[in-house]
């Protein structure tokens, strides 16, 4: 009787490890998707690129004449 009762335990033991070790791993990543189609920016034409500061204001660290 008390072997049966220590091979019920060792069971039970065992298969609760298996459930805690299935529940705390990371899922597996799913399968490749299908990659999102690449954007196109528009880089022709467009506005100049100026500062926002005036000319007699200086630069953004403080400095004047950048």
């Amino acid at each position: 009787m008390r072997f049966f009762i220590i091979a019920i335990c060792a069971v039970v033991v065992f298969v609760v490890g298996i459930v805690i070790w299935n529940a705390t791993t990371q899922p597996e990543a799913p399968a490749a998707a299908v990659a999102p189609e690449r954007q196109h920016f528009d880089l022709e034409g467009g506005q100049e690129m100026r500062p926002r500061w005036g000319k007699s204001e200086g630069g953004a660290d403080g400095t004047s004449g950048n």
